[in-house]
């Protein structure tokens, strides 16, 4: 019985007030982060000046290494939410903060709900257990981040998909299409509508090739993976309706071929056994991946395990796909592993006190679970204010950012010549609109000679050339560096402010 489920009694279930629990004291505060993603700062901007000017930029004219390049900005839209917040005022950023954990809630949510489509006997308990997996996978890679609109777009056809699988009528395909329209103008992560429908089309024909009988339903007939193929045919033509047209088809290919990505920007860093994130993953390969292709063969449809094993994969190569593979991962291996569970001699002993906890009460003991689920709310909600308050925002921003340095530059006016730390460039460009950066978060626009040109500058073979190649006046970047040991031991540089996050060093 789900925990949500109407029941002949009136009163709340304590299993009502374990989901609620779940969503909101769990998920939400961990989904809401304050903004110290130093790439959402550039974002930030290039919403503030598609309001002020009404035009998606086409061009770069922000920096000094690349002013006139070409520039792409597939993620328009969601830029302009984010400028939309930024421009709100002193409690502007508390709101995206709040907007940014909603999303992540609301993937969660319609991954909730697709877990039962799948399976209707699917208990609350299993969903929560699994869910939680994909949270503290996805945990670490949250946040005000333009990536957790690909998690909810993702969600968003993984319910589609789920949802004709089990009812395989022409009217659900309809979402593929008006998703994928929507995903066009926010992000590039919409090569996922094909990755995840292409295991579909791709599973199920398998599945009916061997003529495997499957416990949860037949595979799709010849007929519906054709509609679902025109579906995915459709989706692509869809994906012409935003302000670059044609320009899109190529962007993630074309992102994808920057290999100066994987040697320094973080989010793109295979996993490693080095850092938390390659231990996160191999867990879930341990837990979740591994026993859904062994132990739950008898249920595992070709599809799920192309997803699983494919998403999987791609967060081994990228950290910034295991915001993806958690949750998406954790539902399937719910769906798979659940009703395997469910029919052990545990889940059997727990199946009476589990349908119990999802009676609802009248009376004393529903009063109660009221009271513990205003309770939940009132600590998620707490906690997450806490962190992303005004204050707490500023805090954290001035922890990770050059907050200090760029009040110092306003002051003082080092010059207009900078060269700044990659990560740096967002937030410096943001708060100082009428200077150039030396170059951002915007990968694309540099390519892979200007970012290995870069990382050759802060590995400190022959900086100065650089330096005076473009002319350069002031330096920012954080102390306790190679690049800011040779910047001290040079008589050309001269440190002009200094603080625990970043230092500035001015031409002597």
């Amino acid at each position: 019985m789900s925990a949500l489920s109407p029941n002949s009694s009136r009163g709340i279930a304590a299993a009502t007030a374990a989901v609620v629990g779940f969503f909101v004291a769990a998920v939400l505060p961990r989904a809401t982060w304050p903004l110290i993603d130093g790439d959402v700062w550039w974002h930030i901007r290039a919403g503030q000046e598609i309001l002020a000017s009404g035009a998606v930029p086409r061009v770069d004219t922000w920096s000094i290494v690349a002013t006139g390049q070409p520039w792409t900005s597939q993620d328009w839209l969601a830029n302009v939410i984010l400028g939309l917040g930024e421009n709100a005022g002193p409690w502007g950023e508390t709101a995206l903060s709040f907007l940014f954990g909603g999303f992540t809630l609301l993937a969660f949510w319609i991954l909730w709900r697709a877990m039962a489509i799948r399976v209707p006997a699917i208990g609350w308990v299993s969903r929560i257990v699994w869910l939680s997996v994909g949270l503290v996978l996805a945990g670490p890679v949250m946040g005000v981040r333009v990536q957790v609109l690909d998690l909810l777009m993702a969600t968003a056809v993984v319910w589609v998909l789920w949802r004709y699988l089990a009812d395989p009528r022409r009217r659900w395909l309809i979402g593929l299409p008006v998703i994928t329209a929507v995903w066009a103008n926010l992000h590039a992560g919409w090569l996922l509508v094909f990755l995840l429908g292409g295991a579909v089309l791709v599973g199920e024909a398998v599945d009916r090739l061997l003529g495997r009988n499957l416990a949860e339903r037949p595979p799709l007939a010849w007929p519906q993976l054709r509609d679902l193929a025109l579906a995915l045919l459709i989706s692509a033509g869809a994906l012409v309706i935003n302000p670059n047209g044609i320009d899109l088809y190529g962007y993630p290919f074309y992102t994808v071929g920057i290999t100066a990505l994987k040697s320094y920007v973080m989010e793109w860093f295979p996993a490693s056994l080095n850092d938390l994130f390659g231990w996160l993953l191999l867990g879930f390969a341990l837990v979740a991946v591994l026993p859904a292709l062994a132990w739950g063969r008898s249920r595992l449809r070709t599809a799920d395990a192309l997803i699983l094993v494919g998403l999987t994969v791609m967060a081994w190569q990228a950290i910034r796909f295991l915001l993806i593979v958690g949750p998406i991962g954790g539902a399937i291996a719910a769906v798979v592993l659940a009703p395997r569970l469910s029919a052990t001699r545990l889940g059997r002993r727990a199946r009476p006190t589990l349908q119990r906890l999802a009676e609802r009460r009248h009376g004393g003991p529903g009063v109660i679970n009221a009271a513990i689920i205003g309770l939940l709310v009132v600590i998620g909600l707490g906690v997450a204010f806490l962190r992303v308050n005004p204050n707490a925002q500023a805090t954290e921003i001035a922890r990770g950012l050059p907050a200090g340095a760029v009040a110092w530059m306003d002051a003082h006016d080092p010059g207009d010549r900078i060269f700044n730390r990659y990560e740096w460039g967002g937030y410096i460009g943001q708060k100082r609109p009428n200077e150039l950066i030396f170059m951002d978060g915007r990968a694309d626009v540099y390519g892979d000679d200007l970012l290995r040109m870069y990382v050759s500058v802060i590995g400190v073979e022959d900086p100065q050339a650089v330096f005076d190649r473009y002319a350069i006046d002031h330096v920012v970047f954080p102390p306790d560096t190679p690049l800011a040991e040779w910047l001290d031991a040079s008589a050309l540089w001269a440190r002009a402010y200094a603080d625990d996050t970043a230092v500035i060093w001015v031409r002597s």
